[in-house]
């Protein structure tokens, strides 16, 4: 036997399987997922749903079903007979499409959001805004890549204007949060110095996103927790046939009389045995030092807003409470809590995003909250009643008017008295 086809025998079967995978990634794919994969997916709440792209594109883009988005964190893993999606199964005239979980702050849904720009062109969405998130350090790293991944930014780069002060503030963040190594790294590198990519960075990038996509295409249908067939399904016919707000609260309080009889707190049994009790006396006074009027998590919000600007998204923006019972023991300032809301509001508002549930006041009122930091029972129902409203409705035509003054570190930094607000309202705004 020659060299040559010892060679061969050697390597040949490792150079055709490479060129085999290097077709199947590169060809054309019209994979279609079923009506039931994107019901799953909606309600699937799975970090490689929120990753990628190509489901959530197809169910968004639906016209037999009317997925909307609901962008958010952890309470939208509260699944209660009142939650969002059971109601909407139940009265409603659209399926909420659920992304989010624990740390999925505003930057990683900005990255979220620029893989489905077409989809949420001319749409609505909800956008549940936790004043939690607005910690001094802000979104960390490794919650950040928990959510996000090389597909996203990749899709992102690819439309990046180095001249814009969005993009630039974006490829900064996106920095902090990976490091300086690696093909995206330095092409983020070159946006946020305001330059623009090279022919050859975009031949690579595109090259790499083709690879992602399908990738996506082939494996993400496979990856999806089914909270559809769990949570869901089974609780929809616990509901009234016909919708009545009066009927649906008295029976969200009296749910939660018996879900929560354990504790002074009104937080369900379950969640008080295993994450409070056992920790009681130390949590006392544990949060007298929090304080959410400075963090970098404005700036991250504000490229979210560009983004819905951009598309043309008309959103309702919900600000959820804190449980009030809870905050009186652990010594939460409440004033601080409030001053961040109005916060939030000022730079929603400013720029023409009027849609605002503000709940922030309801955390005292009985049976509002599931536990210490997430709406439930009582509260699902009157979110339900505002959304649905919003959704189901037509809305006017959004006029936003974005500021890039909401990224600066002035903005950021700024302690949200009404004086300050003003203040910033004449200076850096022109109002």
């Amino acid at each position: 036997m020659t060299n040559r086809k010892r060679l061969w025998y050697i390597f040949g079967p490792v150079i055709l399987a490479f060129v085999l995978i290097l077709i199947l990634f590169t060809m054309p794919l019209g994979s279609h997922y079923s009506a039931k994969t994107e019901q799953r997916a909606a309600a699937s709440l799975s970090p490689v749903i929120f990753k990628n792209q190509k489901i959530k594109q197809q169910a968004l883009s639906n016209k037999n079903t009317r997925y909307v988005p609901f962008f958010g964190s952890s309470e939208l893993r509260r699944f209660d007979n009142f939650h969002p999606s059971i109601m909407a199964a139940r009265y409603h005239n659209y399926t909420p499409f659920l992304l989010g979980q624990r740390g999925a702050q505003s930057l990683p849904q900005f990255f979220n959001i620029t893989t489905m720009e077409d989809q949420l062109r001319d749409k609505k969405a909800v956008y549940i805004i936790s004043p939690q998130w607005f910690v001094k350090s802000g979104i960390l790293p490794p919650a950040f890549k928990y959510y996000n991944g090389e597909l996203a930014d990749l899709t992102w780069l690819k439309k990046a204007n180095p001249k814009s002060p969005y993009d630039r503030y974006v490829a900064k963040r996106l920095l902090q949060m990976i490091g300086n190594n690696g093909t995206v790294a330095d092409n983020a590198a070159k946006i946020a110095q305001g330059k623009p990519l090279s022919g050859w960075d975009r031949t690579v990038l595109n090259f790499r996103l083709t690879l992602l996509q399908h990738q996506d295409v082939l494996f993400s249908g496979l990856q999806l927790d089914n909270n559809y067939d769990r949570f869901i399904k089974p609780k929809v016919n616990k509901l009234p046939a016909k919708y009545n707000e009066g009927q649906l609260h008295k029976m969200a309080i009296d749910q939660a009389a018996k879900d929560t009889d354990n504790n002074r707190f009104h937080v369900k049994n379950s969640f008080y045995t295993k994450n409070v009790k056992p920790h009681l006396k130390k949590l006392e006074n544990s949060q007298r030092h929090f304080n959410y009027n400075q963090s970098p998590e404005y700036g991250d919000l504000q490229v979210v807003l560009n983004q819905f600007k951009n598309n043309n998204t008309s959103v309702m923006f919900v600000i959820p409470p804190v449980n009030g019972r809870w905050e009186a023991y652990t010594g939460m300032d409440m004033q601080m809590y409030y001053r961040t809301v109005n916060k939030i509001k000022f730079q929603l508002q400013q720029q023409g995003f009027n849609n605002i549930l503000d709940l922030s006041h309801d955390g005292n009122n009985p049976y509002f909250m599931e536990d210490t930091i997430h709406i439930g029972y009582a509260g699902w129902v009157k979110f339900d009643s505002a959304t649905s409203k919003f959704i189901e409705h037509q809305q006017p035509q959004p006029r936003y008017r974005l500021s890039n003054k909401f990224l600066t570190q002035k903005w950021a930094n700024l302690i949200p008295t009404q004086q300050n607000l003003n203040q910033f309202k004449v200076q850096e705004l022109g109002k």
